[in-house]
């Protein structure tokens, strides 16, 4: 009589022991701090180094403007934001002034001091991720962030984004047991870079039922160093002599910002590059704020739209994590996936559309990467095939785009169609499911 027994392979069964303990090898050495740090400092050096010299000069804003910018603050005294009007928050300057601080005292270049500063502002908020390099899930966790660092390319280093987003790492991670100082510092990054506002307002929604004192620590600082901010704003601006115009320099970013035409990389300029291909339209070079810019009948109507969308969504979302931590769903869970909605709709409703704002998605990615909930891995996915097209449109061949080449605009509109997906999942992510999650645990769960 015949076995039916399936056969089995004696090279399956030794290739299966050998294939988990080069796993459990490669997971145990991913987990050392010493080969972590090193990778991580190589992959800044790598950048640093093709960065310099790149087609497209992804540190271009930091070699002229923030150079330029610090410069009149330390010799004339202009401190933009406050004295004068600015398209960025008034404290972006205080990163802008340290490496010219650098470069004064130890005469190296200016781009060259500013790549150490974010080196190694991110290498702290790398070890405060990982709980002093002591946790070792998170060191598993943080590997991808030095990946999608290469993924993205240099321009990851070289915009005053990278600042902020170590200053949202950072208080991510002190969340928990720090909550305002990590409310603090989410102040001090959205007045360097309005986005980390997202995150703020994702906390103060999903943790609503963590009672007055939660709320209070995370929304006290941010109005004890606006109030301030005001104060030296307007006591600046009548000693020399010029009334309380420093209140409204303060502001002006946001003016500023509305002011602004349809970036070329922006989310909602991406039928008008395909009408702009056939002759409804154009690519024009905006001298005044650096940008590429798409000119055409229909693009003050979509800058305006996509405007009016991105405040809908924001209240959307926030309404929705709102109503699930209200139900009972795990507000950590509800809080991970409402950062990746609110950072996201920042991106794609926004009429500007610069390629360093995708280095925004490693907070929201790094939370959900620690607090795994269901499905955590697809926004880490997305986010990382979101980086390599970003990379293909700029530094590496921005010509083209610029160009209107077909191939390009389809590397552009999939780039973008996977930021739209992106926000899709993350809101679908917030839907009531009918069930009540578990007890809150730490916001960056071990």
């Amino acid at each position: 009589m015949t076995s039916s027994a399936p056969k089995t392979d004696s090279t399956d069964v030794m290739a299966a022991p050998r294939r988990t303990r080069l796993m459990t090898v490669v997971s145990r050495v991913a987990a050392r701090p010493t080969v972590l740090i090193v990778a991580f400092l190589m992959v800044h050096l790598w950048l640093a180094l093709s960065g310099r010299h790149q087609y497209g000069a992804p540190f271009g804003d930091v070699t002229s403007v923030y150079h330029l910018w610090s410069f009149d603050a330390v010799r004339y005294g202009t401190w933009y934001g406050i004295t004068d009007p600015w398209v960025y928050p008034a404290l972006a300057l205080v990163p802008m002034l340290l490496p010219l601080t650098l470069w004064a005292s130890t005469g190296l270049d200016y781009t060259f001091s500013w790549l150490i500063m974010v080196t190694l502002l991110n290498v702290v908020a790398l070890g405060v991720f990982t709980e002093g390099f002591r946790n070792e899930r998170r060191m598993r966790t943080a590997w991808w962030w030095a990946v999608y660092l290469l993924l993205l390319g240099p321009v990851a280093l070289g915009r005053i984004d990278t600042v902020a987003l170590a200053l949202v790492v950072i208080a991510l991670s002190l969340l928990e047991h720090r909550p305002a100082l990590a409310g603090l510092l989410l102040a001090v990054g959205t007045w360097v870079k309005v986005w980390p506002a997202a995150v703020l307002a994702a906390a103060v929604t999903s943790l609503w039922g963590r009672g007055r004192r939660m709320l209070r620590a995370l929304i006290a600082p941010g109005v004890a160093l606006t109030g301030g901010l005001a104060v030296v704003a307007a006591i600046a601006s009548l000693v020399s002599g010029h009334g309380f115009v420093g209140v409204a320099n303060l502001l002006g970013f946001v003016g500023g910002q509305a002011s602004r035409n349809l970036q070329i990389e922006a989310v909602g300029a991406t039928v008008g590059l395909w009408r702009a291909r056939s002759g409804d339209g154009a690519v024009v070079y905006n001298h005044e704020i650096y940008t590429n810019e798409l000119i055409s009948a229909s693009s003050p109507v979509i800058a305006t739209t996509v405007t009016v969308l991105m405040g809908i969504m924001v209240l959307a979302i926030a309404l929705l994590a709102w109503r699930l931590q209200r139900v009972g769903v795990d507000r950590l869970q509800v809080f991970a996936w409402a950062s990746l909605a609110l950072v996201t709709t920042f991106i794609v409703c926004n009429k500007v559309g610069s390629p360093q704002f995708e280095v925004w998605l490693v907070a929201p990615v790094l939370l959900l990467a620690a607090v795994r909930p269901p499905r955590w891995w697809v926004p880490m996915v997305l986010t990382s095939m979101i980086g390599v097209l970003t990379q293909v449109i700029y530094p590496s061949w921005y010509g083209y785009l610029l160009n209107l080449s077909a191939w390009m605009l389809w590397v552009i509109t999939v780039r973008n169609l996977l930021l739209v997906m992106l926000l899709i999942w993350a809101v679908a992510e917030l839907r009531p499911r009918g069930s009540v999650r578990a007890a809150p645990r730490s916001p960056l769960a071990r």
